[in-house]
């Protein structure tokens, strides 16, 4: 039980990092192309 608890705690974690990269692709652009441009 604990060895899956660890196992499922780590998925989350990886899963966590994907989503926030997500998140930087999706806004970070905007913020770059903005800031760029002025």
């Amino acid at each position: 039980e604990g060895r899956w608890a660890e196992r499922k705690l780590k998925g989350f974690s990886e899963v966590k990092e994907v989503l926030e990269k997500m998140l930087q692709e999706r806004y970070a652009p905007r913020t770059q192309t903005l800031t760029h441009n002025s």
